[in-house]
């Protein structure tokens, strides 16, 4: 039984020597290691996840009319009370933008293959910042009810991630330093120095929460729509080059 272990760790030990032989000379193009013995390089993630505390609202006017002067006049109109409407509930007006406004002729293809034109549709599309994450039904009620005839979404930030990305990133290399002793250990060597590490970061949303689309203000009822915000997922990622021993 003791020999088998032997020869299992030292095959162990072969096959990772050998690894990274291969490895250290195609990996030098990405991240510059010098080091005269062998190496081995490890990728680690850490996760932490974060409370939302405001929420990115994007709304669309939408009207249709035979003819497109019409059609915009309508629609500006009705995006001009949508705007007034929404600043009157206490959101900033630089917290208000139009995302995009466009104008799509609309076609009749029943009556021939190529279509008849029978009229316009003009959208304007319109971006809300609301940093109350506590007043989104509210707003979104409102917004409805001012003329608002299309909801494309509705999603939760946190305004800022930098104590959430630094949690992470301390898992990150927690967990990365670990992988490499691990490493190490398996093929009977000491971990050495630190040669080289990198980071990148990537946030993932997580709600109860369902993209909205609705038609008029029908079945929005006479209180806010319940939301709720759910939780931010923020992983920080780590490369890491230690020398062996």
């Amino acid at each position: 039984m003791l020999k088998r272990k032997i020869h299992r760790g030292g095959l162990l030990c072969l096959v990772v020597l050998l690894i990274m032989a291969l490895a250290v000379p195609a990996m030098g193009a990405d991240v510059p290691v010098q080091s005269d013995g062998p190496v081995v390089v490890v990728t680690a993630t850490g996760t932490t996840t974060a409370t939302p505390d405001q929420a990115r609202i994007s709304l669309g006017v939408v009207t249709n009319h035979k003819d497109v002067a019409q059609a915009q006049n309508e629609n500006n109109q009705k995006s001009e009370r949508l705007i007034a409407a929404i600043h009157s509930m206490g959101i900033d007006k630089n917290l208000i933008q139009t995302s995009s406004f466009n104008i799509y002729p609309q076609y009749d293809y029943n009556s021939g293959s190529s279509g008849i034109l029978t009229g316009y549709q003009v959208r304007n599309e319109i971006t809300i910042v609301v940093k109350d994450i506590n007043r989104v039904g509210a707003v979104l009620d409102g917004a409805v009810k001012a003329g608002a005839n299309n909801v494309n979404f509705v999603s939760f930030e946190k305004s800022n991630l930098d104590g959430a990305e630094n949690e992470a990133l301390l898992k990150a290399i927690t967990r990365g330093r670990e992988k490499a002793q691990l490493i190490t250990t398996a093929a009977q060597m000491n971990l050495g120095a630190l040669v080289s590490i990198s980071e990148g970061y990537n946030t993932s949303f997580y709600s109860n929460v369902a993209n909205i689309a609705l038609d008029s203000a029908k079945g929005m009822g006479g209180g806010s729509v319940p939301l709720s915000p759910g939780e931010l997922k923020v992983t920080a990622t780590v490369t890491m080059v230690y020398q062996m021993r």
